[in-house]
């Protein structure tokens, strides 16, 4: 009972979603394994290795294939004789994501045991497994596991508890979006009179951004005006705080001021997670950010939402502080 309730516990962690940023990952693993009393076994020490397959899905994480060993484990009974133990498996694995460093999991799976002396009804036999545990990122290519599982054996439905802690590296890294570097600038060659070749309302002598879309709403230099917001969510939410209300209010106060614009709001990431999940939290964001306009008097006729997930950085995402940069709303206004 009591390692069934600790198996139980390691599954509490379905809470959070945490999606990765690499395609495989290799763990190597040690711990022990504590025997069901009627096996007549000695608690193990065990030692393995585990392939890690990542996957862009809502329902699995990962699929894992497992190898476990233990060697000269004794009977209790007294016998002279020992066993060694090889043990095979295949897991479907889904993390929840707690921090950006860390993560919980759940894992679900079926193996075979195989002894090496099969003694007092102890036999080779298939298994299922259940069980779950906690990742911690120390750096962005190395992390620590700790895990806990409950397996079943198919032959008398013996029970065996296993616990690890194991090391993980990652390998082929999920490409990430680079930053286009922006076109020099056209020379523009000697006019008699001031041109403006887009029509933005600054000649293009001074236009740093010459082919500005119509109707778009540019600065001084010619660019599209742009009210950056670095408005912070909660993790995977995507309430506005109001603490953040200010940064919208400036929004609001420029439409205020220019009745007749509209704005856009664009929603970007940054490029932790997988694509597919970025662009959805990007799209709840811009949209979070909309309903705060709505509240400050702006009508909703006059703002629409745009989603971009991480394909937009505006600083590297090697850093945290570069990150944090690219997790952000812009608006963009037209005429």
């Amino acid at each position: 009972m009591k390692k069934t309730l600790f198996s139980l516990a390691a599954l509490a962690s379905l809470a959070f979603a945490a999606p990765t940023a690499y395609n495989y990952e290799v763990t190597p693993t040690i711990g022990g394994v504590l025997p069901e009393g009627n096996l007549d076994l000695k608690d193990q020490l065990t030692y393995g290795l585990r392939f890690g397959i990542n996957l862009d899905s809502n329902i699995v994480s990962q699929i894992e294939l497992g190898y476990d060993r233990s060697d000269n484990i004794d009977y209790k009974n007294g016998r002279t004789d020992d066993t060694d133990f090889n043990r095979y498996y295949a897991n479907i694995v889904k993390e929840y994501k707690i921090t950006p460093e860390a993560a919980l999991y759940a894992l679900i799976g079926l193996g075979y045991e195989d002894m090496s002396n099969e003694q007092l009804d102890n036999k080779d036999s298939m298994f299922a497994q259940y069980g779950g545990g906690v990742k911690y990122w120390v750096t962005d290519s190395f992390a620590l596991k700790a895990e806990v599982r409950h397996a079943v054996k198919f032959d008398n439905s013996d029970n065996n508890l296993f616990y690890s802690l194991g090391f993980v590296i990652p390998f082929d890294a999920k490409s990430a979006p680079v930053a286009a570097k922006a076109a020099p600038a056209p020379v523009a060659a000697p006019v008699a009179a001031p041109k403006d070749s887009d029509n933005d309302g600054v000649y293009d002598d001074k236009d740093k951004c010459p082919s500005t879309p119509k109707g778009t709403v540019v600065d001084a230099d010619g660019c599209t005006k742009i009210i950056r917001l670095h408005v912070k969510f909660d993790f995977d939410k995507s309430a506005v705080k109001p603490e953040f209300m200010p940064e919208i209010q400036k929004v609001a106060d420029f439409m205020k001021q220019n009745p007749g614009y509209s704005v856009v709001l664009e929603g970007h990431t940054d490029s932790k997670g997988s694509d597919a999940y970025n662009m959805k939290l990007s799209d709840q964001r811009a949209k979070a950010v909309a309903k705060a306009l709505s509240t400050l008097g702006v009508s909703g006729a006059k703002v629409t939402t745009e989603a971009y997930g991480e394909s937009k950085p505006v600083a590297t995402n090697d850093t945290e502080a570069g990150r944090s940069e690219n997790r952000r709303v812009d608006a963009l206004f037209k005429k």
